[in-house]
């Protein structure tokens, strides 16, 4: 992850925060991107993965309310987590009509079909109350409550709950330890990728001086300061560059080189996902016909506030390819700074973080006559990364 730098530093910090609107601006204008909901993201990247896994980890992600984010998809907030909450969270109309079939057991249902741990794959809402009701209700109450979901499973809830666990709309995957792991699928694939670089833009060239950059956000969607952006050089947790963190901000930066290709790629759920059942439920703030008190899964405000859950999602990506840019700190930097930086900067320098030591780009350190300090930034042709996202606020 990305060293967080001190707290305190109030300077670093705003300047940071500076160059981060900057660097986001001259992306936007010289790759077309619409300003207004766009987020300049970094970090363990979709395209790092050979498959499409990290792609709909990063699909799947909650993004925050800023203009720069770092995204790590292991540690981000999950829209379908969110998102079965919700449907969790609703009134079947034949709410009331099972309330009456189960009586005083009806709070206890509701406990037992919001536990995780009672759930299977492909376990239909009828299947899941049939478990439900085998361990807890006489044979009278049991088929008073089966009669009342019959008539339920036509219902946009029903269907809504029951496609959240087919197994169809999910895919299978190997986790870094080799375990398998099962992702909500996502448009947004290798594939599309490929595709998406392939009919996009390109070449542009890269001119970027933060002295002269244009560091405003207003009027933007996703406003606010970067979230995840602490540091100009990162290491891990281990390492401290707080001292060179001041040096560098003393001093501009500058971006030059070119990007071969570039393109945007939709990232729409699949099937799993149905998006009227998000549209009503934000539409029906404090209508308790729509939501379920008896629910403990959340209410309108801890979906839909500007913090919700729910309040904003990623609808697309935008991928580059081709790249040769060189970073330069125009602050004097002594030899045993340049040598901290060059072998304890794995991860990056401002603002191309890579998330893991591991990138799929190539980085090149040079300590300039000047004192000065460059870093090369190589992507070759053929591979791809993620630059920024568009954000969607709910209830799109």
């Amino acid at each position: 992850m990305l060293d967080k730098m001190d707290a305190g530093n109030s300077a670093v910090a705003q300047t940071i925060n500076d160059l981060n609107a900057g660097w986001r601006n001259q992306v936007t204008t010289v790759l077309g991107v619409d300003s207004t909901n766009f987020q300049l993201a970094q970090g363990t990247l979709g395209l790092q993965t050979s498959d499409s896994s990290g792609l709909f980890l990063m699909a799947d992600a909650v993004p925050p309310v800023s203009t720069t984010a770092y995204f790590d998809a292991s540690g981000k907030n999950k829209r379908s987590t969110a998102y079965n909450q919700l449907l969790h969270a609703l009134n079947l109309s034949t709410a009331s009509d099972l309330r009456d079939a189960l009586g005083d057991m009806y709070s206890k249902w509701i406990d037992y079909r919001n536990d995780a741990s009672n759930w299977k794959p492909d376990t239909t809402q009828r299947q899941l109350f049939n478990q439900f009701a085998n361990r807890y209700l006489d044979p009278v109450v049991k088929n008073a409550g089966d009669q009342v979901f019959a008539l339920a499973e036509s219902e946009p809830l029903t269907i809504a709950l029951n496609n959240f666990v087919n197994t169809s709309f999910y895919q299978e995957f190997k986790d870094s330890a080799g375990d398998p792991v099962s992702l909500p699928k996502y448009s947004g694939t290798v594939d599309a990728a490929k595709a998406a670089i392939n009919g996009g833009g390109g070449p542009v060239t890269i001119d970027y001086n933060s002295a002269t950059a244009d560091t405003s956000s207003n009027g933007t969607t996703v406003h606010g300061s970067a979230s995840g952006f602490y540091s100009i050089f990162s290491g891990g947790a281990s390492v401290d560059f707080q001292s060179l963190n001041e040096l560098a901000t003393s001093s501009n930066f500058s971006i030059k080189g070119t990007i071969g290709k570039y393109g945007t790629m939709t990232t729409q759920a699949a099937q799993w996902y149905d998006g009227s059942q998000v549209s009503r439920s934000y539409n029906a703030k404090n209508d308790y016909d729509v939501w379920d008190k008896n629910s403990n899964q959340g209410d309108w405000d801890s979906f839909f506030s500007e913090n919700g859950s729910l309040a904003r999602r990623v609808s697309q990506l935008l991928l580059v390819s081709d790249y040769d840019l060189t970073v330069t700190s125009s602050a004097s930097y002594s030899k045993s700074d340049y040598q901290k930086i060059s072998t304890e900067a794995r991860f990056g320098v401002w603002p191309f973080f890579s998330g893991t030591a591991k990138a799929t780009h190539e980085q090149k350190f040079t300590h300039n006559e000047d004192g000065s300090f460059s870093v090369r930034y190589k992507l070759d042709k053929g591979k791809t990364q993620i630059w920024g996202a568009t954000i969607q606020s709910a209830p799109n």
